[in-house]
């Protein structure tokens, strides 16, 4: 390996590692760990060595997953004006879930904040001191999203979604709730709430379901709680679809100039992390008890996203 790229992914991981023991420290409530001390010192760093804190503008894309977030990230990084992940590490997956299942206000809590600053600080004021704007396509960030707003105050959101039907059978073929290598840190209803008690009996169709409308309920609420200038809906069918108008004003909501057009093809004809593994029946090919089981869950959030079932 050259050695200048070894050194660069010694130097990443050395910075992943310290990130991952901050936000064991911050969970485990380790009353050694100054919080705030901590928080004030690294924004009066970054402050006095590029910009204030609340200058350096970040956009987060909420989702369930299974909806483009692959395809946005790319037709993102087609800008030189942006730097576009999907998933970075830390990837925050157990995190993510240990903050929805506990509750509560994520806005005011200063230990989900400091999580989510611990996580990724460096990456958004890097970003902006190179003159770019951070961008991330990670639906765990979705449970996370009010600690974000909060410490990250010149932050945007874009809720992305796509059909509830689609992204279910996605959901069957990657073996949701079915022992699938993630379901340890999938969300569920909380200990107390009215379906609690008979989640573990429930087939993975209906705990899909459950997933799609809950994840989507709560995206919808949060953004519902940020000024227009903060927030954008987007559906994954106008975004598939290259729908010409959808593009511009997203292009525009992230703050980045439209990329050539022959490249916006490019990448909407790639049909990037489509599936290809597993089975379950289109839609179209559901029996009436798989129908009405699903919109059990979906109904009313899918009506207010204005989709027909």
């Amino acid at each position: 390996m050259v050695p200048v790229m070894r050194h660069a992914l010694q130097f990443t991981q050395e910075r992943l590692l310290k990130a991952n023991k901050t936000i064991a420290r911050l969970l485990t409530g380790d009353t050694s760990t100054q919080l705030i001390p901590f928080g004030v010192k690294l924004a009066q760093s970054y402050a006095q060595e590029w910009k204030e804190w609340k200058e350096n503008p970040c956009v987060f894309v909420l989702s369930t997953g299974r909806v483009g977030t692959k395809t946005l990230t790319a037709l993102f990084a087609l800008s030189p004006q942006v730097i576009s992940l999907h998933e970075p590490e830390p990837r925050l997956v157990k995190v993510s879930f240990d903050a929805y299942m506990e509750g509560g206000s994520l806005q005011t809590s200063d230990k989900w904040q400091a999580v989510v600053r611990a996580a990724r600080d460096d990456a958004i004021c890097e970003a902006n001191r190179r003159g770019k704007i951070y961008i991330e396509t990670n639906n765990r960030l979705t449970y996370l999203a009010p600690a974000l707003a909060a410490t990250f105050p010149a932050s945007r959101f874009i809720h992305l979604h796509r059909h509830p039907y689609e992204v279910v059978r996605s959901a069957m073929r990657r073996g949701y709730y079915q022992n699938h290598n993630w379901d340890f840190a999938r969300i569920r209803p909380r200990p107390g709430e009215p379906l609690a008690e008979q989640w573990e009996a429930l087939p993975p169709l209906e705990k899909s379901a459950w997933y799609w409308a809950q994840c989507n309920h709560d995206a919808r609420a949060f953004l519902a709680t940020l000024p227009d200038a903060r927030r954008m809906d987007v559906r994954a069918d106008a975004l598939f679809a290259g729908d010409e108008k959808m593009l511009v004003d997203l292009f525009a909501f992230v703050g980045m100039n439209f990329p050539p057009r022959n490249l916006v093809e490019e990448v909407l004809g790639q049909k990037i992390n489509a599936a290809r593994q597993g089975h379950f029946p289109l839609p179209s090919e559901w029996n009436d008890s798989e129908r009405a089981a699903v919109r059990r869950f979906v109904g009313e959030t899918a009506e207010t996203l204005g989709y027909k079932l």
